[in-house]
């Protein structure tokens, strides 16, 4: 029960901060559909070659907010899995 719980979080989590970093790089001027693309694939690691990602890329504050969210995702993917290994395997008591 404390792995599900554990895993629900994080995905909450997660999506908080998706959605922070959409805010974020709209006040940049990105429309907000792009900040959410842009928000959400920085922070799974998938990366898309487009002059949408070049604009990104050029310009220093978009760049650290997407850094900062390839980062933060890394951590929630190393996250999950040790919460899915925890959640197989039986502790002794």
């Amino acid at each position: 029960m404390v792995a599900i719980s554990s895993l629900l979080l994080v995905l909450v989590f997660s999506l908080l901060i998706t959605r922070i970093a959409t805010i974020a790089l709209t006040y940049t001027g990105l429309s907000r559909q792009s900040a959410k693309f842009q928000a959400r694939s920085a922070f799974t690691g998938v990366g898309f070659t487009t002059s949408e990602s070049e604009k990104v890329v050029n310009h220093p504050v978009r760049r650290r907010i997407l850094l900062l969210m390839m980062l933060v995702g890394n951590a929630g993917i190393v996250t999950v899995i040790a919460t899915f290994i925890l959640g197989f395997i039986q502790l002794p008591n």
